[in-house]
Parts: structure tokens; C-alpha cells; sequence
């Protein structure tokens, strides 16, 4: 994969955001042709293997009921929403297919009135869930309109059935977790790459990883992901912002990632940025290029090349919190400086942000920028 591939994130949204007062995916086809229009080469997706395989007593679900988010996060319905994930997958490959884009597989594995994501706790279920769901796809005739698979999104944060096998189920949400992992648990975790090695015996050829979110500000939890064994991966996908592992931009900023339930942290930390960002801009674009070296130096170090399709400016952000100023001038600009960056450090999977999605209308609207964005990415 000599050459760079633009790359946008729609989440479990695409399919979710279909219903009432947030159903900006709703017109397949036109948000389709938004995102050709945009010049993307791949959009990754949540593919929901979690309701579109059987579950445990071999019961495939056709209509789900997806639980709603919290209010203050940014992705997904914050309604209950009824769905039929299998017919919708494939009429959305369909249409990649049409436009000539590939889509990204992975999973958040979203909450539902069944369970079903906890009842992923073992190597031999996520990999029996994933395989499942690539022979519909198969069966469909539409395994070529994938780019990759990514078998849990920021893994293991997102599955806390994996988690608390392998920690202890005293442990409900890793994103709260402030130890660095244990030999014992990596070793655990490590185990998963059974499920890789199965995925891989099923759909040869597509290339398949565990993409990596950073568990604190700075070493040793910002490193910690760094120790998992990747010899069954084909390539690295960390996820980076400058309120991941930039401790001067944090700091400065007092980011806390507390957005779900409040936002009032999210109201002092886009304030800060809207007064700090001007001045200290070099400095925290530096912080971010030290950050981005030193998964440079990793990838080489693993043989694996880089894909970054979550990234860059603040994790959460919402343009209505601090009067009369959006803040996505703040967002554009660090990502045009940051693709400059990944370009630069021969990453071969460049997002331009994880706000480029039709449901971040101030974001998405801007066509030209996006263009403009894909093209350097793709070296045009």
C-alpha cells in the first residue's frame, strides 16, 4: 500500500443517525456522494459483527434495538432507534462500491437491549462474530469494497466483556482505569490475536488490526499500548490528538475528556483554546510532532506501517459552547497541519479529523476544504 489513502470516520452514526431530529444519514445516497464529492478513498464504519452474526444460542437478530448515547457525546442517537443492520450494511457497501470507495470495517460494539455485546468475552467469540459477519459480505459478492478490518475500536476499551475477563469484573470501564496494564494482563490481552489469526483464515488478503486509543497524558499510560504484541497485525492504528499525549496542550487547556454527561469542562477547555491557541500555536503543534515521531519510530520498530482514521485537534468538541465562535477554524487548522505531518512521516491511512462526518455540519459542509485536504493526502 505504497500510496496514502484519505480516510474519514462515520462511526456507528451512518447507520444510527437515520431517525428523527438526527437523521442526517438518512439519504444514503446523497451523503454517499457527499463523501465522493469530498475525495475520500475510505470511510470507516462501525459494521455492528455484534448484531449481525448469531448470538451465543446461534439466534440471528434481524431488527436491533440500539440504546441511546449519552447526551453530551458527539456520535450516535441519543434515542432508543430500532434497526436492521444486515440489509444496511450491504446497501452501503453497495453504494461504496458505485463511488468507487472502500470502507474501513470496525466496531464500537454499541450498546443494545439484548446485551450482545457483553457476551463477546473470549478470542473464539470475537473472532466468530467478525467472521460471520465477512461471509454476509462475502455472500453479498461485496468483499472487494473493503479496505481493512479493525476487530474492536481503541482496543480493549470498547468491549467490556474482554475487558473484565481479563482484569476482573470489578473493572466496568477501562477509560477510567489509571494503572498501567500488568504482565498477567497483557498477557491476556495478547491472547486476542487468536481472533486476528481466525478473521485472517476466513477473508485472506484484507489486512486486519486492533486500533489503539492512548490511556493517559503522558508515560507510562501513553506508552502503554505500545507493549501489546502485534505480530498478527498488518498495520498500526493509533489514534492521536493533541488531548492525548500533549501534556503542555492539556495542561494549558485543562482538558479532562469529561463531555459525556457535562459540558461544562468542555465549555472551559474550548474557551482556553479559543485565547491560547493563537499565540502558543507552534508550540503545540510541536508537542504533536513528537508525539507523531514516536509512533513513526514504533511502527518501524513492529514492521507495521501507520493509519491514523481518529485524530488530531481535541477528542470531543462541540461548536455551541462558547458564544459566538465555533471553534472549527481551531479544528481545520490542526488538521491541515497534522496531515502535513502524517504525509511527511509516510503514514499510508491519513483521516483529516474525527469531526469530518455529514452530522458535523460545520465541518462537513466545507467541500472545497475537504477536497483540498484528500488531495494532498492522495499527493495530488
Amino acid at each position: 500500500m505504497p500510496e496514502a489513502l484519505a480516510v474519514t470516520m462515520w462511526d456507528f452514526s451512518w447507520l444510527l443517525r437515520r431517525f428523527g431530529d438526527e437523521a442526517e444519514y438518512a439519504d444514503v445516497d446523497r451523503v454517499l456522494d457527499e463523501l465522493a464529492e469530498r475525495g475520500y478513498d475510505v470511510v470507516r464504519i462501525d459494521a455492528f459483527p455484534h448484531w449481525i452474526a448469531a448470538d451465543q444460542d446461534g439466534v440471528v437478530h434481524d431488527e436491533i434495538v440500539s440504546l441511546p448515547q449519552s447526551w453530551g457525546f458527539m456520535w450516535g442517537n441519543h434515542r432508543e432507534v430500532t434497526v436492521r443492520p444486515r440489509p444496511a450494511l450491504l446497501e452501503f457497501l453497495q453504494g461504496l462500491r458505485a463511488r468507487g470507495i472502500k470502507a474501513g470495517l470496525s466496531s464500537w460494539f454499541t450498546p443494545d437491549s439484548r446485551g450482545l455485546s457483553a457476551q463477546i468475552a473470549s478470542p473464539d467469540e470475537l473472532g466468530r462474530v467478525w467472521t460471520e459477519t465477512l461471509r454476509v459480505v462475502r455472500e453479498a459478492g461485496l468483499l472487494d469494497t473493503v479496505a481493512y478490518v479493525d476487530l474492536c475500536n481503541e482496543w480493549p476499551a470498547w468491549l467490556p466483556g474482554v475487558v473484565r475477563a481479563v482484569m476482573g469484573e470489578h473493572v466496568d470501564n477501562l477509560f477510567a482505569e489509571t494503572d498501567p496494564f500488568t504482565a498477567e494482563q497483557l498477557a491476556g490481552f495478547d491472547d486476542y490475536r487468536r481472533a486476528l489469526d481466525a478473521v485472517r483464515a476466513e477473508v485472506p488478503g484484507i489486512p486486519l488490526t486492533l486500533s489503539y486509543y492512548l490511556r493517559g497524558v503522558e508515560p507510562p499510560l501513553s506508552t502503554d499500548v505500545m507493549r501489546f504484541a502485534t505480530d498478527s497485525f498488518d498495520f498500526g492504528e493509533p489514534h492521536l490528538w493533541l488531548t492525548a499525549a500533549c501534556p503542555q496542550f492539556v495542561t494549558a487547556t485543562e482538558w479532562t475528556g469529561n463531555f459525556e454527561h457535562s459540558h461544562d469542562d468542555l465549555v472551559r477547555h474550548a474557551e482556553l483554546v479559543r485565547k491560547l491557541w493563537p499565540a502558543r500555536r507552534a508550540e503545540f503543534l510541536g508537542e504533536l510532532a513528537t508525539l507523531m515521531d514516536a509512533w513513526r519510530d514504533w511502527g518501524r520498530e513492529r514492521g507495521l506501517p501507520l493509519w491514523t482514521t481518529e485524530g488530531w485537534a481535541s477528542v470531543g468538541w462541540s461548536p455551541d459552547v462558547v458564544p459566538g465562535w465555533t471553534g472549527w477554524d481551531y479544528v481545520r487548522d490542526v488538521a491541515e497541519a497534522a496531515v502535513g505531518m502524517a504525509i511527511e512521516r509516510g503514514w499510508q491511512g491519513i483521516c483529516t479529523s474525527n469531526f469530518s462526518q455529514p452530522h458535523h455540519v460545520g465541518m462537513w459542509a466545507d467541500a472545497r476544504w475537504h477536497r483540498e485536504q484528500t488531495d494532498r493526502i492522495r499527493g495530488k
